[in-house]
Parts: C-alpha cells; structure tokens; sequence
C-alpha cells in the first residue's frame, strides 16, 4: 500500500480555509470549556484522545490503518504527561489543564500552517467506506465492552452501586486513584497505603482523572473509556496484521480481544449437568490448572493495559522495518512514553527491540540505537517512581502458580490460537513475531521481575499478541468454513467472561455507603487520612477521595511494597480497632490519621469498635448512624 506522503503528491492544495478549519474548531472548543463543564469534557476527550496524535502523525511514514491506531494511542501517552508535567509547576486543576488544551491549539496552528496533513477529513471517510468490514468489528468490539461494562462497573441499583464481576476487586483500586488524585492528592500518594509516594504505573487513570477534572465527579466515565481503549486495541491489532490481508488482520483482532484458552469445557459442564452459576462457575482458577486469565477478562479490568498492550502492538509494527529511521525513532519514543502507564509494557518493548537487534546482527546500522531514545524519556519516572525491584533469576511464577504439567497448562490456557500459531509456524511470516513470542513465554518460566510473582503472569498477555497474529494469519490459509470453526473455538473463552459478569451484582457500596462518601468529599479536607478496615470497597476513600492507612493488602505490596511492612501496618489497624485507648493513640499518630471510620467491614470484623470509640474523649462523632466517622481532636 503506498505511503500517505505519496498520495498527498497526488492531490490539489487545499485552501487556507479547508486546512485550517481544525485549528478554529479546536480554538473554539477550548475557549468555550471556560464556561461548560460539558462542553470542557468533551474538549478534554479530543485533547487527550485525538489532538496530539494529529499534530505528529504527519512527520512519520505511516500506513493510513497504522495512522488511525496511532492518533489515539499516542495522544494519550502525550497529552497525559504533558499535563502531568504543566501540573507540577502550576498545580493541577481545571484551569491548569484547559490551558494545556490551549497550548496544544496553538502547536497544532503553527504546525499544521507549516506542514500540510498527508491525509484530509475527507480522505479517511473514503478510506472507511472501503474497509467497512474491519470498522464493523471494531464498532462491534466497542459495543460488547461497553454492554459489559455499563451493566458491571458503578451500576446504580436499589441496593447502591454494584462494582460486580471481573471489576469487583481491582476496580475500587482505581476509583481510589482518580478520586484522590481529583481531591487534592497531587503529586500522588498511594491513597490505599497513606504516606508512601505513588510507585505503581497510575497514568491511564490519571488520564480518566484529567476528563473527571474539567467536568467534576463523574464515575460513570470508566466503563466508558475503557470500552474506548479495548476499541482502540483491536484496531491496534488490526494495524500489526494488515501486512497479511485484511481478512487476516479482521482474524487477528478478533482473537486479540475475545480469544483464549479452553476454560468453556468448564462451563459446558456446569450447564450439562445443571449445576451452572455465574457467581461460581466463573471458570478463571487462581493459582489452578486454569490459571491464566482470559484476555477479555483481563481488558474489562486492568486498566494499565489498555494503554500498555496497544504501545507494545505499535512498537511490533514499526520495529518489522528497521531500515526506516523514522520509524525506529517513533518506536523508541512510544516505548518510553509508556513508562509510567505499564512497567511491564515498556520491559516487552525493549524484549521486541533486542529481538530485532538481534535479527539484524549481520547488518547492523547505527540508527538503529536510536530506539534508545525511550529510555531518556522515561528517565524521570525510573529515578522518582518505583522501588528497587531484585530480579530474581528464580521462575518464582512457576513454582507458585503453574500446575500440572507445563505443556499442558499451556496449551489448556492459550488454547486453539497456541495450536494453530504452532501447526502452521513454518508456513506463517513473521521471525519477530514468532521470536518474541518465544522469549515472553519464557521470561515467566526462568526470572521474576515483579514485587509480587503472581503479576509475571502478565507476560503471556503480550505473549498473546504474536499469538492472535500469527494465528489470524493462519486461519487466512485454511478452507473458509474450517477456519470459521477454529475462529470459533477461539473466542469461546469470552463466554465464561461474559456469564460472569453479567450473571453476578455485587454491590460495592449501599446507599447509605455512598452517601457518606459525598458527605466526605463535602466535609473534610483533601489529603485527610481515613483509619478504616483494610477493605476493597472503602467510601470515604473510593467514593470520598481521601487517604486510607492502608487498603487492600495486594495493591501495596504488588506495587513495590515489601510484604512484611503491609503486614506490619495491617497489624497496627487491627491493634487501632481492637486494642486500648494507647494502642489507638499510638497508631493515629504514627500515620498522621485525621479521621476514624466504623462502617459494615469494621462492625463485621471489630464489633464492640463504636462503643468503644464513643469513650474515647479526644474522638469527636461528626457523621453519626449505622456508619459513623469520628474526627480527631488535635
């Protein structure tokens, strides 16, 4: 397919008015967000998803699906480190932000006046009409998770707000984040581990904080944006099959999103002998002979790789044409980017780099080092951001959670697309792809990298991508009806997910609950300190936005915490609640605690906490029922 830069030549030039166009309508957006919050969030969503992807798409050689994958993936990646870095020196708030906006007008201005776009508005809605099929599917994968996730993810019901299915227990994680960061936890601190600086890759939901910022509280965003980045993933996908066929790539998306292991023999038993259960036949097995998570699974809940798996996509495709400087350079820089949104992203970036390094060995040219570029950009969040982490030359992943035979699990868990990828590996192109998938199927099984092993599972997620690739590809080559069955059975993993959660309503907060939360947002001050139960759903912190000492013991310690100190620290909560008036006194001291929270976990798990409280002289009850929040006489 020729270069969008050869198809300008081919073109009239357009008028000063038909160039420029863009620039007043984002000029008008922008000054109108000064006095609409509606109108400040829709501009923040073009900002963040669009704006900066359009100003520097057009320095690179791309491919018109590379350019429509590229413009959102690399607008966020920008757009969120650049109000990231403006906050720092004018602090975060709307205006802040809408200022940002601003001065991205005036870059578009200045560069779309220097250089003309390869590609009008015009030209993409003929390139749309030709490839219906592929934006049929990309629409269709949108509509699915959104379905799933309007129906799981901040559902009012009459019981309160259900956080159900795969959402139930990390999701409260990052309404933690968002909130805290929206109330005045900027730079952050770990709002569930009071005290200690933010190490965990937060910038996707610091991204959702941006929007949430310029609108005010806004939960239901969420499920919304992630439908958006799983969308945006898929046409990723798409963009790194396309060097096959369009038939291929339309496979290799789909296998991407909805495709997986085996696991639907379990729930075709569950229905064949009339024990089925959304709420327990959720067939994903911790630390059991199904122990990967479904990709799927995997896309409606962690966050961070909704922006990490989509780079890594990008990098793969630009990385199969080293020749290009160009595209070396624009590799580098999405991989450094990526930093501060997925740790493990940036580590497979630099995996598919050395590979195609290593394929290259014969003809090695210096531009090549230029990919190196990531690691000056990323820099800052390598010195500032997490803790040192050992590697571990140990498969401490394997020794903990892979059982039964290997080769087994493997092939229980990446099902059909593992197979097929193998049946077909000689007569499928594509050495890089087959090498990395390769080494992140092995880099699990030989070190660890991360503070808690369980998260090395993460490497067969991008392991997956040369999977539903080459696979989709192969597909391509069979008898049509043959490769709709293999198709098939590839995606039926994506039913046990979509059983669960939307067979399951968990509810995450009460009324009640909720209510409380509003009233600690109203009612006490930002970067106030919560003692609470070490709870996954906690309103004054999830709903409230304020600091817990300590929260849910994995979040910590996955993020860099050792082990024995959130231990220390969940002893000491317990101590607070069940102890003396001392041992109380002590712990609000040590943490700087403002504020005493008895809600259903802390009646659950310390009865007798309030009326104990109520003795306590220098504890004032400021929010008084059922929940009861007590202030700290200072």
């Amino acid at each position: 397919m020729p270069s969008l830069t050869d198809q300008v030549k081919k073109k009239p030039a357009l008028t000063s008015l038909q160039r420029h166009w863009v620039f007043t309508v984002l000029l008008v957006l922008v000054l109108a967000s000064f006095m609409s919050a509606t109108v400040a969030l829709l501009t923040a969503f073009v900002f963040t998803f669009l704006v900066p992807g359009l100003i520097f798409f057009r320095f690179f050689e791309l491919k018109t699906y590379e350019i429509l994958a590229f413009v959102p993936i690399f607008s966020v990646l920008v757009s969120t480190q650049l109000v990231y870095y403006v906050s720092l020196l004018f602090g975060y708030s709307p205006l802040t932000i809408i200022g940002t906006f601003l001065f991205l007008t005036a870059v578009y201005g200045l560069v779309d006046w220097r250089k003309q776009a390869a590609f009008s508005v015009k030209d993409f809605i003929k390139t749309g009409k030709r490839n219906r099929a592929i934006l049929a599917v990309i629409l269709l994968i949108f509509v699915v998770s959104f379905a799933v996730l309007y129906r799981s993810v901040w559902l009012e019901t009459g019981s309160g707000i259900a956080l159900t299915g795969s959402n139930w227990q990390d999701t409260p994680l990052h309404y933690e984040i968002i909130e805290s960061v929206n109330n005045g936890n900027f730079p952050p601190q770990m709002p569930y581990y009071a005290g200690e600086k933010m190490s965990y890759h937060y910038f996707v939901d610091f991204h959702t904080a941006i929007l949430e910022k310029v609108y005010g509280f806004l939960p239901q965003l969420l499920p919304f944006l992630n439908a958006v980045f799983i969308a945006v993933f898929a046409l990723a996908v798409y963009a790194l099959a396309r060097a096959y066929g369009k038939r291929e790539a339309i496979f290799a998306a789909v296998i991407a999103t909805f495709g997986w292991g085996f696991t639907y023999f379990l729930l075709f038993s569950a229905f064949a002998d009339g024990s089925f259960n959304p709420a327990q036949n959720y067939t994903f097995q911790y630390a059991g002979l199904f122990g990967l998570p479904p990709m799927f699974d995997n896309l409606l809940q962690q966050r961070p790789l909704l922006i990490g798996l989509p780079v890594f996509v990008l990098v793969l495709a630009l990385l199969r044409d080293m020749g290009d400087k160009n595209r070396v350079i624009l590799a580098g820089i999405l991989a450094g980017l990526v930093f501060p949104f997925h740790v493990i992203s940036f580590i497979c970036c630099y995996v598919a780099y050395f590979v195609s390094i290593l394929l290259k060995a014969g003809t090695f040219r210096k531009h090549y080092l230029y990919f190196l570029v990531s690691a000056g950009l990323a820099l800052p969040f390598i010195i500032s951001g997490n803790p040192a982490v050992p590697i571990v030359i140990a498969p401490l992943w394997v020794l903990n959670f892979l059982k039964d035979n290997p080769v087994l699990f493997y092939f229980l868990n990446l099902g059909v697309p593992l197979i097929v990828t193998l049946v077909f590996i000689r007569k499928v192109s594509g050495t890089l792809l087959k090498l990395v998938l390769l080494f992140l199927i092995l880099i699990p099984n030989l070190i660890s990298v991360t503070p808690n092993p369980w998260d090395m599972y993460k490497f067969f997620t991008f392991a997956w991508i040369p999977i539903a690739v080459l696979s989709g590809a192969a597909l391509a080559k069979i008898k049509r009806s043959v490769a709709l069955v293999l198709l098939l059975f590839s995606v039926l993993a994506s039913a046990n997910v979509l059983a669960y959660n939307l067979g399951t309503n968990y509810t995450a907060a009460s009324w009640d609950e909720y209510n409380l939360g509003m009233w600690v947002r109203e009612n006490t001050p930002e970067k106030a300190v919560f003692l609470t139960y070490y709870s996954i759903h906690c309103p004054p912190i999830m709903i409230g936005g304020r600091l817990a000492v300590a929260s849910y013991v994995n979040w910590a310690y996955g993020h860099g915490v050792p082990l024995d100190e959130v231990q220390n620290r969940l002893s000491d909560i317990d101590r607070a609640y069940n102890g003396t008036e001392v041992d109380l006194r002590q712990v609000v001291t040590t943490y700087n605690v403002s504020y005493v929270y008895v809600g259903l976990d802390e009646l659950r798990y310390y009865p007798g906490c309030t009326a104990k409280f109520d003795e306590v002289s220098w504890l004032q009850p400021v929010y008084n029922g059922t929940l009861r929040i007590y202030k700290v006489a200072s």
